[in-house]
């Protein structure tokens, strides 16, 4: 019997995420060329903190509907738009990218009045300015990926309660340090 990789794994910080990420930004640039941002979000993105080894992008763009309108160049990149992810918010596509059979990169395309964009970018500083709150984060989603390992939605339930409470934590931070999320 062959030993099937899990669906979801923590891994310890890897130094290359920001270069995979630099590497994906560079192919975004042209395939979205209306991008107001394209930026590294999510655990990767901050030095030192336990992850799925998978990038997650954010790229801001004026309208999703021109994005919608042709696919083209991101599935020429290997991007597959899934349209049923995020079903109760229209201004948030999602693009999962495989390389070598595994999942290597979430692409999370927002309209630029979501309010998203501002709470990941939020959620990102106050991770990595806080070490107890990196040490949280970092503990929900291994006993998440060690309870789930089979089922992304599993897992991301699993980490949903950790995950609002530090959000609630990196608004009352970010309204003492001049950060704001759109929805403070």
């Amino acid at each position: 019997m062959k030993d099937v990789a899990p669906v979801v794994e923590v891994v310890a910080y890897d130094p290359t995420w920001p270069e995979r990420f630099t590497a994906a930004q560079r192919l975004l640039v042209g395939a979205l060329p209306t991008a107001v941002s394209i930026e590294h979000i999510g655990s990767t993105s901050i030095p030192g903190l336990a992850a799925k080894p998978i990038i997650d992008i954010q790229a801001v763009v004026p309208e999703v509907e021109a994005v919608l309108a042709d696919l083209r160049p991101l599935e020429q990149l290997g991007y597959v738009y899934r349209p049923l992810v995020f079903p109760d918010d229209d201004q948030h596509l999602f693009f999962p990218r495989d390389t070598a059979g595994r999942r290597a990169e979430h692409l999370h395309v927002f309209g630029i009045t979501s309010p998203a964009p501002a709470e990941n970018r939020l959620f990102r500083a106050y991770i990595a300015a806080d070490t107890d709150a990196a040490r949280r984060y970092e503990a929900a989603k291994r006993q998440a990926a060690e309870r789930h390992p089979d089922s992304r939605g599993r897992y991301g339930a699993a980490k949903e309660e950790a995950m609002r409470q530090l959000l609630a934590e990196a608004r009352l931070w970010g309204s003492s340090t001049g950060l704001r999320s759109a929805g403070s």
